[in-house]
């Protein structure tokens, strides 16, 4: 697995969040406060790390921490966790699964222990594997529970 560091700007946008970028790599994003804006920088860079390694860009693993900050704004290190060709694409939260297949994140880990949908912890975040979901999702269930009879044939 290897790692990414980069430095992100974090400039307040008045009562509508934080906007966030990342100047090296010319990316931008927003979030609704200071936290989101930094979560969100870190997914923008994961995926863009990974097209650009898909694409054979090579990329230095720390980026340049130059000390110029515009006034009111705030530096932090944001780090990406890349891993080979499996470039975080292939794997989804629980919480992006559950929106996908429109069941509670509480069904998914009952899906994950039933072997249904495939997942790995990372940390402690449950990561979904992409295929399995897209395989769940077009082989659609009828609702309520099965006949009596069908279970015992």
């Amino acid at each position: 697995m290897e790692r990414y560091l980069y430095k992100a700007v974090l400039t307040p946008c008045g009562s509508d969040g934080y906007e966030a970028s990342i100047p090296e790599l010319e990316l931008m994003t927003q979030g609704n406060d200071f936290a989101d804006a930094v979560y969100m920088a870190q997914d923008l860079l994961c995926l863009e790390i990974a097209d650009r390694l898909k694409e054979g860009d090579p990329l230095p693993t720390v980026g340049s921490f130059t000390p110029e900050c515009p006034d009111g704004s705030t530096i932090v290190g944001i780090m990406a966790l890349v891993e080979g060709d499996d470039l975080s694409l292939n794997e989804m939260t629980a919480d992006e699964a559950a929106d996908i297949l429109d069941v509670s994140r509480s069904r998914i880990y009952a899906m994950v222990r039933d072997g249904i949908l495939k997942a790995r912890k990372v940390g402690a975040t449950l990561m979904i594997s992409t295929e399995s979901v897209k395989e769940r999702f077009n082989s659609p269930r009828k609702a309520g529970r099965p006949r009596k009879g069908a279970m015992e044939a």
